[in-house]
């Protein structure tokens, strides 16, 4: 009897380590990435778009919405819909490489808890400009050279469901047709300020560029940071 319980024991044990090992925390991943660490049996993905250059795959396997240890997921890859959360992986067709990640959530609870989860993976944000109906933040990560770019999206009252969405990009600094493609619009003032310190040479924050630009006269750098946090 006691055999047998503890083969059960091991089996499970075995079991469950296996299922540990398939996870992948998004927040942690060192982008490029070979396409075979995310884009293999253990995952349920599927191509999704294709770009010059650039192939995308789309997932809700909950295994990969993980970020910073907190599961993202609220459906599975078997019955998506439109309101599913999300991933999508850039692959790079040329080396074969992932250089960017795109997660989506599309109910309040997980966009709160994928918000708390980058405040508390990486804390303050390089850049956060705050409106009625959404927030934006900027994370750099120096040990990854990735780069964080999260909107929050509050809903307007008027919104038939109401919920709070969210959006993550996780780019490969070094692919700077994606940095450019992703730091469009909402992100636009960080663009400029990532072209400036680039053409200067050296590191310094994003407020020290808007200080310095609103003593040059354009005040629109500073005034994109002025308004109240909003978590």
């Amino acid at each position: 009897m006691k055999k047998i319980t503890i083969s059960i024991i091991l089996i499970s044990l075995l079991v469950s380590s296996c299922n540990s090992q398939t996870k992948m925390d998004l927040l942690d991943i060192k982008l490029p990435v070979d396409k075979d660490v995310l884009l293999n049996e253990s995952y349920k993905t599927r191509e999704y778009d294709t770009y010059p250059d650039y192939n995308t795959y789309r997932s809700s396997d909950p295994n990969l919405l993980i970020a910073n240890n907190e599961k993202i997921s609220n459906g599975s890859q078997e019955k998506q819909g439109p309101n599913t959360n999300d991933v999508l992986f850039y692959l790079n067709n040329i080396d074969q490489q992932i250089t960017s990640i795109t997660l989506k959530t599309f109910d309040t609870e997980k966009t709160k808890l994928l918000h708390k989860a980058l405040l508390d993976k990486f804390n303050k944000p390089n850049y956060f400009n705050s409106k009625s109906f959404a927030s934006y933040s900027v994370w750099e990560n120096e040990i990854t050279n990735n780069l964080y770019l999260f909107e929050h999206n509050y809903g307007p009252s008027s919104s038939a469901d109401n919920k709070e969405k969210g959006v993550l990009y996780i780019i490969d600094m070094n692919d700077q047709i994606l940095v450019k493609k992703f730091t469009n619009a909402a992100y636009s003032y960080y663009k400029e300020y990532l072209k400036q310190r680039k053409l200067e040479g050296k590191e310094y924050s994003y407020e020290e560029f808007a200080k310095n630009e609103d003593e040059e006269g354009i005040s629109r750098y500073l005034e994109a940071i002025s308004n109240p946090i909003k978590h």
